[in-house]
């Protein structure tokens, strides 16, 4: 088949489906649990299962209560690769209309793949679906270029009730027999008494779970009474908690979801852990009936019975996980101990003899920590010994709330160090001169108005985007042409003399070089001049003649040519009414922009996207000193023309 034609669509090869699906498809434990995973998400209240037999030509069947679908659903939900559970349909699967009053499950699916586990039991299978009077049969068998294919056997109306049905087209047998697959399902699929499973015409039970994999134990709370945990071990860890964690019964009914976070928020067992997985504590707690909220969520927090209870229970439950794992604990020792070893002889008797006691109490007082997690914080921890700062850096970690933590981890993994701390000193030298200039510029008793000009040299950003760039700097020779203008040798600061001192004011130019073809420096390309008014003087036409003498003086000089372009900020406390449109002179070429100090500051925080106010408590802000306002040490050349 010639595959260049322009209209060939995608082609799958016969294992895609294989790779796809994995042990859904492959493992008939995975297969059966994905199934009757798929009965609970429809709402099912029961589910028949026939196991096949070769022998007796018994096909195997799995039939629910559900919800059913409509063929609408079916072709969106069955022949949708990675069908999207959570976005379709939502975080919860509701009940049906004839059991509105009961709560919204969980789901357990989430990626579409589990409809694929019917291909472990027979290639082709057929899936009668029915709801809303209508039932249609469809048949899907693995296709030759794509996954999968599906065709419609037949339909019909006025059908009664909703469900669904996969059932085998053909009697082959599994390796895995019917007793194995009644342990599977009871060791998932119990702790809902309202969700039971039938296999071969009989009921799953507690009885169906091997004795190695259920413990039965009763827990006596003093002066309430005796609740009974089932706690039952699947053996092998599944892929998402779902049908594991602690369930909650009283008089046979379930109170709130099964889970590892308790009523009270307490997180019992870390839910990305093996055991989180992998074990199931079901809680009969008849006792505690006039302690069930009315809507059967939960428990009413302030009821002593319920305290005493949780208490009790909770403990049980963490001294059997903690036996459980006490080998497991003992290997993970040794396994950090042994990885870390070149690491850790460098250090001295007391800091080795410290680090060993830290890894022995990580691992016994957390025991659904990983060994990778553990031999991760044990490596920095060694690294810490042999640092010149120690714990420093534990003690501020110590110190940090749980979303802090959650947010530098983020951070860490978005960013390296020294990414992140250049980005966030950046941003705080700008946040920091905001609050120096907005502080000095609102100050009208400022006598040494030309102290700000070393921040505003800082702050050409504000102004826009275009004066980013570093290469503008303070320009000393236009500086000395403008002081002769003004007839005055008086120094502009203490620092550096790279502005020139008015009666009511200052001035600073601040320019980028033009170069030539050869790449030389051949004049000024930009210049910025930034005449920064005392506190409570008005900028009129007057100032903004000012400006423009500035840059004619400099024309005549020969600094600027027809290939500069000059911006003039004249800076106020405020403007005159008729003085607030731009002006341009020189062709366009210059322009002339009145600013008062509060749109100034304004428009800094809005450069900075109002990281000021958010940003307000920060340690940075507390306390600006004096060694902040030190201008920089490069300084363009001098340009005066001799």
């Amino acid at each position: 088949m010639d595959t260049t034609k322009p209209n060939q669509g995608l082609l799958f090869d016969d294992r895609f489906l294989d790779k796809y699906a994995g042990p859904i498809i492959s493992d008939p434990a995975v297969a059966i649990v994905e199934l009757v995973a798929n009965a609970w998400d429809a709402y099912a209240t029961r589910v028949d299962i026939v196991w096949p037999k070769r022998t007796e030509n018994i096909p195997f069947s799995i039939t629910d209560n559900g919800k059913g679908m409509t063929p609408a659903q079916f072709e969106r939900r069955w022949k949708t690769l990675d069908y999207n559970r959570l976005l379709e349909e939502g975080n919860k699967s509701s009940p049906p209309a004839e059991m509105s009053s009961s709560p919204p499950r969980s789901p357990y699916g989430r990626n579409g793949k589990g409809r694929h586990a019917a291909f472990k039991f027979s290639d082709p299978y057929r899936v009668r679906t029915w709801r809303d009077g209508e039932e249609t049969i469809y048949e899907v068998r693995r296709g030759t270029t794509q996954p999968f294919d599906v065709r419609v056997v037949s339909s019909r109306t006025g059908v009664e009730g909703h469900g669904t049905e996969i059932r085998a087209t053909t009697s082959d047998g599994v390796v895995m027999d019917a007793d194995t697959a009644r342990e599977i399902i009871g060791t998932r699929f119990l702790a809902d008494p309202n969700f039971v499973v039938s296999l071969d015409g009989t009921l799953v039970t507690f009885d169906d779970i091997p004795t190695h994999s259920i413990q039965k134990v009763d827990v006596d709370v003093p002066g309430h009474g005796i609740v009974r945990i089932v706690m039952i071990d699947s053996q092998k860890a599944d892929r998402t908690t779902r049908q594991h964690g602690i369930a909650w019964r009283v008089n046979t009914r379930l109170v709130g979801v099964p889970g590892w976070i308790g009523f009270d928020h307490e997180r019992i067992l870390d839910g990305r852990s093996t055991e989180a997985k992998r074990f199931q504590f079901i809680v009969s707690a008849d006792l505690l009936e006039n302690a069930v909220q009315p809507d059967w969520t939960g428990f009413i927090s302030s009821d002593p019975a319920w305290q005493a209870t949780r208490d009790a229970v909770h403990a049980q439950i963490k001294k059997y996980l903690s036996a459980f794992s006490a080998d497991r604990r003992r290997e993970a020792k040794e396994t950090v101990k042994e990885n870390l070893v070149k690491t850790v002889r460098q250090l001295p008797p007391v800091g080795r003899e410290r680090w060993n006691q830290f890894v022995d109490e990580v691992i016994d007082s957390c025991p659904s920590i990983s060994t990778d997690e553990v031999g991760k914080v044990a490596g920095i921890l060694a690294n810490l010994e042999l640092s010149t700062s120690k714990y420093g850096l534990v003690e501020k970690l110590h110190e940090l709330q749980p979303g802090d933590l959650d947010a530098l981890y983020q951070l860490l993994d978005d960013w390296t160090l020294r990414l992140a701390k250049d980005a966030l000193d950046e941003i705080q030298t700008r946040l920091k001169l905001i609050e120096d200039l907005d502080n000095k510029l609102r100050d009208e008793t400022m006598d040494e108005v030309g102290d700000l000009q070393p921040l505003f040299e800082r702050s050409l950003w504000v102004f826009g985007p275009e004066f980013e760039s570093l290469e503008f700097t303070s320009n000393r020779g236009m500086t000395e042409v403008i002081r002769k203008i003004f007839g005055s040798d008086k120094s502009g600061s203490r620092q550096r003399p790279d502005f020139v001192m008015l009666p009511d004011g200052s001035v600073g130019l601040y320019s980028r070089d033009a170069h030539d073809l050869g790449h030389d420096v051949d004049g000024v390309s930009r210049l910025v001049v930034a005449e920064i008014k005392k506190p409570g003087v008005a900028i009129g036409s007057e100032q903004k003649d000012q400006a423009w003498r500035y840059v004619k003086e400099l024309r005549n000089k020969g600094l600027l040519t027809e290939a500069a372009t000059i911006t003039c900020y004249v800076l106020g406390s405020r403007i005159d009414k008729d003085e607030s449109a731009h002006r341009t002179e020189w062709d366009g070429r210059v322009t002339i922009i009145p600013m008062s100090y509060n749109t100034f500051i304004r428009r800094a925080e809005k450069r900075m996207l109002g990281l000021r106010e958010k940003l307000k408590e920060a340690p940075f802000f507390r306390d600006i000193d004096e060694t902040f306002l030190e201008p920089p040490q490069e300084q363009q050349g001098d340009m005066l023309v001799s």
